[in-house]
């Protein structure tokens, strides 16, 4: 992939700091912009795309986002399942790369009117993926008393409800990776374009896997409990991310494995 150099990623803590006015006067306008509690936005942390320390085309594209907007932030990264439950609980406002259709999964009496989400970025698929150069897994049914390694954070049951095969799951998706490549399990579940970054990271080639029969499919958003202040931030960040499809710095940032909307696939994919 071609990226530009990263700089290192500093997470500050998961909540707003308010500041208290001193003094029984009014406050002035600038101590009413401070207190206003920053939004806190999290990213899970993501092999190839949003990295631990602080790398990743996903970082370069939410840093260069929230640098365009004058409403308080603060970045945060962190594991899918305690993201999802700080957001649940409040103490999170803002995730990505997620979708209502995720949201809505994972959390069934969300409603679209409760959340605001930016225009996509890009177009991810689910798959079943096998050796390079192996015939692709096209029906869940071909698992029947096979070795499927997953990563952890999937929740694998909502995918896959009725899979009749062994379950090995891993802390890594390059660690269900090594395991496929060594033989130790027959297949793995993983997305595109994760499974192209990280094969082609670890050497292994080219993935096989049916591209064009995901067994799920979604775009990424930045996507937001609904607020007056996540209104104005999402306004910001969708001027953001079409100025940076219309002039090709979303397709220089995510590299060539990773189908831009509005540019790889069609804006309206998925809908």
């Amino acid at each position: 992939m071609n990226r530009k150099p990263q700089q290192t990623w500093r997470s500050w803590a998961a909540a707003g700091l308010l500041a208290v006015g001193m003094g029984g006067g009014p406050a002035s306008a600038d101590d009413q912009v401070s207190e206003t509690p920053a939004l806190v936005v999290a990213g899970f942390l993501k092999e190839g795309r949003f990295e631990k320390d602080g790398t990743g085309h996903y970082v370069d594209l939410v840093r260069a986002l929230l640098a365009e907007t004058q409403v308080s932030t603060q970045l945060v990264t962190m594991p899918v399942k305690r993201m999802l439950k700080q957001y649940e609980d409040g103490e999170v406002h803002c995730m990505v790369p997620v979708s209502f259709a995720a949201v809505k999964m994972n959390f069934p009496s969300t409603e679209r009117a409760a959340i605001v989400e930016s225009v996509p970025v890009d177009y991810i698929t689910a798959h079943i993926v096998t050796k390079p150069g192996t015939p692709p897994v096209t029906d869940v049914a071909a698992l029947k008393g096979k070795r499927l390694a997953a990563w952890v954070g999937v929740p694998l049951e909502l995918f896959l409800p009725n899979l009749d095969a062994k379950v090995l799951r891993v802390e890594s998706e390059e660690s269900g990776i090594r395991l496929l490549m060594s033989g130790r399990v027959d297949a793995i579940w993983s997305w595109v374009p994760d499974a192209f970054i990280l094969f082609d990271r670890m050497g292994y080639g080219t993935p096989s896997l049916a591209i064009d029969k995901p067994l799920f499919s979604s775009t990424a958003h930045v996507l937001c409990h609904r607020s007056a202040q996540s209104e104005a931030l999402i306004k910001d960040i969708d001027a953001g991310i079409l100025a940076m499809r219309a002039d090709g710095r979303l397709k220089e940032i995510f590299g060539p494995y990773v189908r831009i909307v509005g540019v790889d696939v069609p804006v309206d994919i998925g809908q």
